[in-house]
């Protein structure tokens, strides 16, 4: 069983994750940032509003994600502000503080929106107004959005726990533990993700486990990655990039480790692909689309996992997960830094500058519009043409 406290080590520094395989004893060398490569542009992108949502992320690595529920787009900051924005406008609706750090969020079901705290509090709130619904405990520091459907509310925290709430009023409904957890974690998490009568978590020891929703019966287990090396440090394979699940089949990524596709009914493998990630998996049907590690960006048909194209021009600029939108993937950086990709051949066709503070939340899309959360609080959204 994983503990926290002396029994775990959570990797936090941020330069530490992008150079750590072989380097945990040397002094940080972890690379420059790549130039930005000029390239005519080929896509005209707009900024349709730019909005203050709150104070950010601070000065931590937290992969506060947007989320949107009707006409409505909800971001949260880590000194506990959560703020509702008209989608179309970016107009405030309004502001609420939790009263906690919050480390995991924000997610949306029906009329409530979720958070997750470092103290380890799943809190719900009215999206009409942000008044809490209710809160209630789980055993640690939440680092993925909780997730919902009409009954439970999911939440995975950083000591291996999944536990689910009634989403009527937050009373536990089940928990489950993973087992032979590793010493040493990279300080983040990847959300569990439904399907149907089902949940799928990824683990710190590169595990994907798939879940009943009605009890929390374990229905498979499949390693994504083995641990590799002598040292901790080498051996980490934590799930960070949120697994996805796309028809009857789930894309999972590991740090140090792989990128699998496996089957949904039973978790056996479909195909693999040496890679390192903990930023994020996209796909649009045809192809999976991967962040790694070195900020490169990679394409993989979804059907066999042949390798399509790698962009590379980014190296080390520490990108985001890549969001899909139309025949493009877009990827934030920490500059701050808006990367139009061609989803076909992988090549450059947009650059936008959103704003200094950098980038670190997946970009989401709805109905053809992008919206990027920057670590400073602000959201923007972009069309093109």
């Amino acid at each position: 069983m994983k503990k926290i406290g002396k029994h775990l080590f959570v990797l936090t520094t941020l330069s530490l994750i992008l150079s750590a395989c072989s380097t945990f004893f040397d002094k940080d060398n972890t690379p420059p940032p790549a130039q930005l490569v000029k390239f005519k542009s080929e896509l005209n992108v707009r900024n349709s509003w730019y909005s203050s949502t709150g104070a950010g992320i601070d000065n931590d690595y937290l992969k506060l994600t947007p989320s949107i529920s009707g006409s409505t787009i909800f971001t949260a900051s880590r000194n506990g502000t959560v703020a509702a924005n008209d989608k179309v406008t970016g107009k405030s609706l309004w502001r609420a503080n939790v009263n906690s750090a919050i480390t995991g969020g924000t997610s949306t079901y029906n009329n409530a929106v979720y958070v997750g705290t470092s103290d380890g509090q799943v809190i719900a709130l009215n999206q009409a107004d942000g008044t809490v619904l209710w809160k209630a405990n789980t055993t640690s520091e939440i680092l993925a959005s909780p997730v919902a459907n009409r009954n439970a509310v999911l939440a995975k925290s950083i000591d291996g726990h999944v536990r689910a709430f009634s989403a009527t009023d937050g009373h536990v409904l089940w928990n489950y533990q993973e087992e032979a957890g590793p010493s040493l974690i990279l300080r983040g998490g990847s959300a569990p993700q439904l399907a149907s009568d089902s949940a799928v978590v990824g683990f710190e020891n590169g595990s994907l486990v798939k879940l009943s929703l009605s009890g929390g019966r374990e229905q498979w287990q499949t390693a994504v990655a083995e641990p590799q090396g002598i040292f901790a440090i080498q051996r980490m394979i934590d799930i960070d990039a949120d697994p996805i699940i796309v028809g009857n089949r789930v894309y999972a990524a590991t740090y140090q480790g792989r990128i699998a596709a496996l089957h949904l009914a039973n978790g056996q493998e479909i195909w693999n692909h040496d890679i390192s990630s903990f930023s994020g998996i996209a796909s649009d049907g045809d192809n999976v689309f991967v962040s790694d590690a070195k900020s490169h960006l990679y394409a993989f048909n979804s059907s066999n996992g042949t390798e399509d194209w790698q962009q590379d021009e980014l190296e080390a600029r520490v990108i985001t997960g890549p969001a899909v939108i139309s025949n493009y993937v877009v990827v934030g950086d920490a500059e701050g830094y808006l990367h139009w990709i061609d989803k076909q051949d992988g090549h450059m066709v947009a650059r936008t500058f959103v704003n200094k503070s950098g980038i670190i939340a997946t970009p989401i899309v709805d109905h053809n519009i992008l919206y990027v959360y920057t670590k400073d609080g602000h959201l923007a959204a972009y069309t093109f043409a």
